[in-house]
């Protein structure tokens, strides 16, 4: 965790109380709750260089974009000097502060049909349709630095250059080769959220408001859904088995893309690409979880050794992933 000089630093610019800070998580950045005026917000620290406030400038530019015309997302707030980040060095370290409104509501919760189920599912897609047919407006060049443009992994530990690690990595660089090699015509590509999973929003009274646009790039909007399909079937279908998470999925997809239609449409090629790119988003999750990884075994989770085992054995029998080789 950060040092209490650094969020006390942070209290003074954005004009909050520090002691009304609560840890959330440290996963790429590290997130408090803080309270001011009696409203909740979020405060994020990110570990960056100084060159990447552009990017975080160009993030909100694109999260104000949204809500301006009528995406629920969660708006960034400025710091008392009027500015949109703060930014502190702290022991020859760079940290990049953002404040943002909490959005209201709570996460899913797959045992609660007010919090999971077809509605929601309609309504998690209209908002992603919205979003993609607001990109195709989005007046990027207004911006000093856009997002950055997909691209592939450039992964150097040397310890996922063997054995069974190397079959995942194998497999990576082919659907790498793949996606590549995709068109990226205007109806296709756009600047997309990239993380759009369940507990990158919150429902509220059956609305959902999105956040976290940490990951946002331009992108394929199959990509986008894909994203979130893939996290849906990890941890929201109702059984772990394969038939029952490819079940799921096409239920989910169905629902989704009812919602998306609403507001954008993909042609049949594109849904198509879907189970393909959610491929890929399953085996970014081990390169993910595995980037500064030591070699040793025993320091993975025995979920993570078991996920990587049940990987490794697809590939090789020729299968998709759980929750993937589904039809559309």
């Amino acid at each position: 965790m950060v040092s209490q000089e650094l969020l006390v630093q942070a209290a003074d610019s954005f004009g909050f109380d520090v002691e009304t800070l609560v840890f959330i998580s440290n996963s790429c950045n590290e997130v408090y709750r803080f309270t001011l005026n009696n409203q909740p917000y979020i405060l994020r620290l990110s570990v960056k260089p100084p060159a990447y406030m552009a990017q975080i400038k160009a993030e909100v530019d694109w999260v104000y974009y949204l809500a301006q015309n009528g995406v629920r997302a969660s708006l960034p707030v400025h710091t008392l000097d009027g500015q949109l980040t703060a930014v502190y060095r702290y022991q020859e370290q760079c940290f990049i502060a953002t404040a943002f409104h909490m959005a209201p509501g709570r996460f899913f919760d797959k045992s609660n049909p007010q919090l999971w189920g077809p509605p929601i599912f309609r309504k998690w897609g209209e908002a992603m349709g919205q979003m993609h047919l607001l990109t195709k407006s989005y007046p990027a060049a207004d911006v000093a630095e856009r997002r950055a443009d997909w691209g592939k992994w450039h992964i150097n530990n040397p310890n996922l250059n063997q054995g069974r690690y190397l079959i995942l990595l194998d497999k990576l660089k082919a659907l790498e080769d793949s996606i590549s090699n995709l068109p990226k015509d205007a109806a296709s590509y756009g600047l997309i959220h990239n993380d759009f999973h369940p507990y990158n929003f919150h429902i509220d009274n059956g609305e959902i408001t999105v956040f976290d646009f940490d990951d946002s790039i331009y992108g394929w909007y199959a990509l986008d859904i894909a994203i979130a399909a893939t996290h849906a079937v990890w941890w929201g279908s109702p059984a772990e088995d394969r038939h029952s998470k490819h079940e799921f999925a096409e239920q989910f997809l169905m629902e989704f893309l009812t919602g998306y239609s609403k507001h954008n449409v993909l042609t049949y090629n594109w849904i198509q690409q879907i189970p393909m790119f959610m491929d890929y988003r399953n085996i970014c999750s081990y390169f993910w979880w595995l980037s500064s990884w030591d070699g040793d075994e025993s320091r993975l989770s025995g979920a993570q050794q078991a996920a990587i085992t049940h990987a490794v054995h697809l590939i090789q029998s020729g299968q998709s992933f759980d929750g993937c080789d589904i039809k559309l």
